[in-house]
């Protein structure tokens, strides 16, 4: 079967009921049960700080998907939805050769049954009818230290395995106590040749900040100055557009709900960050940007189409909104590799900014 006519297949399955084909109401949120259910309090001994609950499901193509996720930042506050649904929209890997130039999410691979080494207990657990998900709830190191005084931090780890050919790619995402998320992918398999490549996955983030109303894109600049200063500033994205990762402006994409304040009164956020060790650009207009933001659109889902999706330059103010992100593994292929490559990640980080009115996790 071509890419083209898995698409036709993928695009045609929300008609069936398989996926959610127009956005829920507010009233009608997301729901699932278990083992496609994970929640999470922390920390994971003594009385509640905060607290994670999502839906999961392992989609061929796009593997680990997250179905919804919501954040409370203390025991005695309401749930923040965060997350609709977030996944890897495409994985292209062109090689230095000029051929070949695959587009791995369109192809519809499987997953890999785990094994209880993969994911060994007390801290892992495998779920799912296939064994196809390691959940991990672990000690994430250093939270903060002041002199004698310090905190650990601790996280809720999800991840699957896409089975892409000779490569798996390990597709996984983190939940933190403090309320980020990380988003990464892994590559490692038995490599075919010496040919050096690339892999570059392009996240999908459906981010329903407070629901999915009244959403707006600022897109964050820094900028040294002439002598001993600088300067920070946002601008709101009001038309679908991508942007470039400049490394020098620390570019990155701020996500607010025109609702959501905490008790100080300061606009409630999730940032976009990359951690990232070069830009992958190539031929490909779709990969000319590191960031893209678009207006929802149920059958908006594959990251290789973005410059079709941007066309209309439609309004994302105070909208229903879609972030994307596109980084890229640089496989320089090594002795080392000759019978496996070790993993190799790429990936993001979501951070909350003035979530909370003070220090969360403190003291």
């Amino acid at each position: 079967m071509t890419a083209a006519r898995r698409r036709s297949l993928l695009w045609a399955l929300p008609a069936l009921g398989l996926i959610g084909m127009v956005r829920l109401s507010e009233a009608q949120e997301q729901s699932c049960s278990a083992p496609y259910f994970v929640e999470q309090s922390f920390p994971m001994a003594g009385p509640e700080q905060t607290r994670w609950k999502l839906c999961w499901q392992v989609q061929n193509g796009p593997n680990l998907v997250i179905t919804g996720a919501w954040f409370r930042p203390d025991p005695r506050t309401s749930w923040i939805k965060l997350i609709y649904d977030a996944r890897v929209s495409q994985l292209f890997v062109p090689y230095h050769a000029g051929e070949p130039r695959y587009l791995d999410v369109s192809y519809g691979f499987g997953s890999v049954p785990l094994a209880a080494g993969d994911c060994p207990g007390p801290a892992g657990t495998i779920l799912g009818a296939a064994s196809e998900l390691c959940k991990q709830v672990r000690d994430r190191g250093l939270a903060w230290k002041y002199d004698g005084l310090s905190r650990r931090g601790e996280e809720l780890v999800l991840w699957s395995v896409l089975a892409a050919a000779n490569y798996n790619y390990i597709v996984e995402w983190t939940f933190r106590d403090d309320g980020i998320v990380l988003g990464r992918v892994g590559a490692t398999g038995q490599i075919a040749g010496t040919d050096s490549h690339m892999h570059g996955p392009i996240w999908r983030l459906d981010l329903d900040l407070n629901g999915f109303c009244c959403d707006t894109v600022s897109k964050f600049t820094h900028k040294e100055l002439a002598g001993p200063t600088a300067t920070d500033s946002m601008t709101d994205v009001t038309t679908e557009a991508g942007f470039p990762w400049d490394p020098l402006a620390f570019t990155a994409l701020h996500l607010r709900d025109a609702a959501l304040k905490n008790s100080l009164g300061h606009s409630s956020e999730w940032h976009l960050m990359p951690t990232r060790d070069g830009t992958p650009f190539h031929q490909e207009d779709f990969t000319k940007n590191a960031f893209w933001v678009t207006r929802y659109h149920w059958n908006e889902t594959f990251g290789d189409e973005l410059p079709t999706y941007i066309a209309n330059a439609e309004s994302v103010a105070n909208s229903d909104v879609v972030l994307w992100y596109y980084g890229g593994l640089h496989h320089h292929v090594r002795d080392e590799d000759k019978d496996m490559t070790h993993l190799m990640w790429v990936g993001f980080m979501l951070k909350p900014y003035s979530v909370w009115a003070k220090t969360p996790l403190y003291p």
